[in-house]
């Protein structure tokens, strides 16, 4: 049999300090073995200190395009900021899709964030995903991929997505039904395997799959029995989970929807009852660097 392997990726390292504070704890008492970091927020400077704290744990870049402000000077990505100089928020998506957006832009100001991290903070990024999934419209993905392997980031997050279910009795007749009924699901999921793919073809690695609850059923990653069923159930291979943990702070309530659930995050992470089923199933977390 293979081995079961497992990613608990933390995204947003660098978003608030509440957020840094989370996914710290997350990985001094909890099963986070791997992050993901904002560049372009004012929290983003600590990440020095994390690397030499936990040089074990592998770092990547969350690239950001809508959220704070850009690395780049404001006057070089127009086409990505409002009138104070910030990223377009909510606006940016259908910017993007009207054809609002420059593609040399978004190219300049990806690479001005890992810059920033690999310059100026002297960070080794092992792999890139994006702030919202934002980085699977195509022109994003397809910036980001081109700043990737400039840099030699070797790795991404797999959207090969598992849709995870709490009864997998009848797998396959549910996941029918269910993209049956949500066809939007079924396209933008199928695209985002298509890019998975290119990115394979263009070198870049990924996880075998992204372990998705909380589309087809009642589970959440806020749920500590989610996480348990998902560790009862988790496929042989390497698989990824993503996760937010973290302490609410006012800038993170400012920027974010998903605030509450951050702190309850932890708790799950950092569980006596989690631990014990990871080591009871034969778990094996590890990070992307245990890939490369």
């Amino acid at each position: 049999m293979m081995e079961k392997k497992l990613i608990v990726n933390a995204d947003g390292f660098g978003f608030t300090p509440g957020v840094n504070r989370g996914i710290i704890e997350s990985i001094k008492k909890g099963i986070v073995r791997s992050t993901s970091a904002l560049a372009n927020m004012p929290a983003i400077e600590e990440i020095t200190n994390f690397q030499k704290q936990f040089p074990e744990v592998s770092i990547g870049i969350h690239f950001n395009l809508s959220v704070g402000r850009p690395v780049s000077p404001p006057n070089e990505v127009k086409s990505l900021v409002n009138a104070k100089g910030e990223f377009l928020g909510e606006k940016f998506v259908p910017y993007l899709l009207t054809g609002k957006i420059r593609f040399a832009e978004m190219v300049k100001e990806l690479e001005n964030q890992v810059k920033r991290l690999v310059e100026d903070f002297g960070i080794t990024l092992t792999h890139f995903d994006g702030h919202q999934n934002k980085h699977l419209y195509p022109q994003f993905f397809f910036a980001a991929l081109k700043v990737a392997k400039r840099w030699n980031i070797s790795f991404m997050r797999s959207h090969n997505r598992y849709l995870f279910f709490k009864d997998n009795t009848g797998r396959f007749r549910k996941l029918f039904l269910y993209y049956l009924s949500h066809p939007q699901r079924l396209l933008t999921h199928s695209a985002a395997k298509l890019l998975t793919k290119y990115a394979h073809m263009r070198g870049i690695k990924t996880p075998d799959r992204l372990i998705t609850p909380g589309y087809v059923d009642s589970s959440k990653k806020s749920f500590l029995e989610t996480w348990l069923m998902i560790i009862e159930k988790l496929p042989e291979g390497v698989n990824e989970i993503y996760c937010h943990p973290g302490y609410p702070d006012d800038l993170l309530a400012k920027y974010a929807t998903y605030v509450e659930e951050r702190k309850i995050e932890v708790e799950i992470l950092t569980s006596r009852e989690l631990k014990k089923a990871i080591r009871d199933k034969g778990v094996q977390l590890i990070s992307f660097k245990d890939l490369i």
